[in-house]
């Protein structure tokens, strides 16, 4: 993870999934359909009824973890003297577990109903064993260097309670929504934290790393991180709301009785003596 291509593939395994579930969130909401939060939202393609997105985050963090050790001698924890080593390389990929284990789990609450919950845990677990790691990863580095790291830290323990909360108030999407922005946030400052580390046509960092200026710099950077991600929510949810609202109004949203318990679709109303019939396609929404 010690160069940029090994910070931009967590970063964008994070924004994707948080971006992904953001978008589902908020269609829901602005739909008025029943809310019940999910840790993953089908992708509408043939093979629908297939869980893709956790099929796609176990490749992702499998071949994370194939990056950091992949070398032969990277899987020696000492060297012949007794001394350890490749102790970052085997963090990483701790971490690239704990996340492929909760895709994993996701994909067996599919299966099994009788596990619901239990993705909650998991992924409270995975965002914070990686704050976990990622603090005790500071020992030794330059002020700015730790502070970069710090601040993923909290990132981390913000996605952890977040998760935790989304599960414990599963029924309301805007503890969901507050998740999945924590979750884009950290992966949007993963892939920044690169740039700053790894700048890319250099051979060392552009910031003085033991600059106090450069420390405050960091620090409003991580803020702007939240600022710009809470406009781009709010953003989305204003089109939702303009494009989605005048053409499927929420109370024309029922459950349909003889689809799938995640499915919903839409009734004819009448009007002015006159029958509407919605898209079906535009409010199909699973939970």
């Amino acid at each position: 993870m010690g160069t940029l291509g090994g910070h931009a593939l967590p970063g964008a395994i994070f924004y994707f999934s948080g971006f992904w579930n953001l978008i589902n969130a908020l269609r829901i909401l602005v739909a008025g359909a029943p809310f019940k939060h999910r840790f993953w939202y089908p992708i509408n393609v043939k093979c629908t009824q297939r869980p893709l997105e956790p099929m796609i985050k176990i490749a992702a963090c499998f071949i994370g973890i194939l990056i950091e050790m992949g070398h032969s001698a990277r899987w020696h924890i000492t060297d012949t003297d007794g001394n350890f080593i490749n102790m970052n390389d085997f963090q990483h990929s701790t971490m690239y577990m704990t996340f492929l284990i909760a895709s994993v789990v996701d994909i067996a609450i599919e299966r099994r109903p009788a596990l619901a919950g239990l993705d909650g845990f998991c992924w409270s677990l995975g965002f914070g064993g990686e704050a976990f790691l990622f603090y005790f990863h500071l020992g030794g580095r330059p002020m700015v260097d730790s502070q970069i790291h710090l601040c993923l830290v909290t990132a981390c323990v913000m996605c952890s309670v977040g998760a935790l909360c989304a599960r414990w108030k599963s029924t309301n999407p805007i503890v969901s929504i507050v998740y999945s922005l924590c979750v884009m946030v950290q992966g949007t400052w993963f892939v920044h934290a690169g740039f700053l580390l790894y700048p890319p046509g250099m051979d060392k960092p552009w910031l003085n790393m033991m600059d106090m200026e450069a420390m405050m710099y960091v620090t409003d950077l991580f803020l702007i991180h939240f600022i710009f991600g809470l406009a781009f929510l709010l953003a989305v949810y204003s089109v939702f709301t303009v494009v989605i609202t005048p053409v499927l109004p929420a109370k024309h949203y029922v459950k349909h009785p003889k689809s799938e318990p995640a499915m919903y679709k839409t009734v004819p109303t009448s009007h002015n003596g006159a029958t509407h019939f919605y898209m079906v396609r535009l409010i199909e929404v699973r939970l």
